[in-house]
C-alpha cells in the first residue's frame, strides 16, 4: 500500500510538472495576485502549497520586490475565462513577517478545466535562506544564498550562484547546481528516490562526497577528498549524478 502511494504521488508530481513546461494551444496572460514592494532586511523565505513555478534572484543592483501571480493554459482555459473571473489557485498569498517573506500557493478547486499555474518571482537581498515544501516544484534560483532547503515529491531544480548549504530532497528529483565560486565552507544534501542531478564547480576545486544508493552512476571529474569541502551526500534508490 505504502509503495502504491508513493508511486501515485510521483506519477502526480511528474504530470504536474509536465504542465507547467510544456507548451499549448492557448495560454492566458498572467494575473497579478499579490506583490511585496520592499524586501529590504528579509532574511528568509519559506513556501509552501500547491505546484508552482519559481524564480528566485539576489541582484543587489535591482530593487528586492517579490510577486505573485497565476495563469490559466489549456483548452479549458478559454471557456473558464469566458465565465469566471475567479482564482485558480484559492488560498494563495504572499506577505511579510518580520525578516521573512512567506508564501502559501494555496490550493486547486476540485473541478477545474484549465491548467492553473502559479508564478513567484522575487529579487530577494544576498545571503537570504530560502526553504520550500510542495508537492510539485519548477525552481530557478541565481545568485547568493545562505541556506537553500528544498523538498517536492517531483522537482526540477536550476541553481547557479552560491550557497553554503544546499539540500535538495523528493520522490523523484532532476537538479542542477552550478557554484560560481567556492568558500570552502559550502555542505550539499541531495536525497531522492529517483534522482538525476549535476553539480559544477566553476572554479575546479577537490571535493568530499558520500553515495548511498541501492543503484547508482557517479561520474565525477573531481578527487574525493576526504574532510574536503564542498562536501557532498547523495543518497537514494536509483541515482545518477555528475559532479564536475
Amino acid at each position: 500500500m505504502k509503495k502504491r502511494t508513493l508511486f501515485l504521488a510521483v506519477l502526480t508530481g511528474f504530470i504536474v510538472l509536465a504542465t507547467l513546461d510544456r507548451a499549448v494551444a492557448f495560454r492566458s496572460s498572467a494575473t497579478a495576485l499579490a506583490e511585496v514592494n520592499d524586501l529590504a532586511g528579509i532574511t528568509s523565505i519559506s513556501i509552501a502549497g500547491e505546484a508552482s513555478h519559481i524564480s528566485l534572484a539576489t541582484a543587489p543592483g535591482q530593487p528586492f520586490t517579490a510577486s505573485l501571480s497565476e495563469r490559466r493554459d489549456g483548452w479549458g482555459a478559454v471557456w473558464r475565462s469566458a465565465w469566471s473571473q475567479g482564482s485558480c489557485a484559492s488560498g494563495a498569498s504572499l506577505r511579510r513577517d518580520g525578516n521573512e517573506l512567506i508564501v502559501d500557493t494555496g490550493h486547486r478547486p476540485a473541478m477545474d478545466w484549465s491548467d492553473c499555474t502559479l508564478e513567484l518571482t522575487a529579487n530577494l537581498p544576498p545571503e537570504v535562506s530560502v526553504l520550500v515544501r510542495q508537492k510539485a516544484a519548477r525552481i530557478d534560483m541565481a545568485g547568493d544564498f545562505d541556506q537553500a532547503d528544498i523538498d517536492a515529491a517531483a522537482g526540477d531544480i536550476s541553481f547557479t550562484g552560491h550557497a553554503r548549504e544546499l539540500a535538495l530532497s523528493g520522490a523523484a528529483m532532476r537538479a542542477k547546481a552550478v557554484y560560481s565560486s567556492v568558500r570552502n565552507d559550502e555542505t550539499i544534501r541531495l536525497s531522492g528516490r529517483m534522482m538525476d542531478a549535476t553539480l559544477r564547480f566553476l572554479i575546479p576545486t577537490p571535493v568530499s562526497y558520500a553515495v548511498e544508493a541501492t543503484a547508482s552512476f557517479i561520474d565525477s571529474r573531481l578527487p574525493n577528498v576526504p574532510g574536503a569541502k564542498p562536501a557532498i551526500s547523495i543518497k537514494g534508490d536509483m541515482v545518477r549524478a555528475r559532479i564536475e
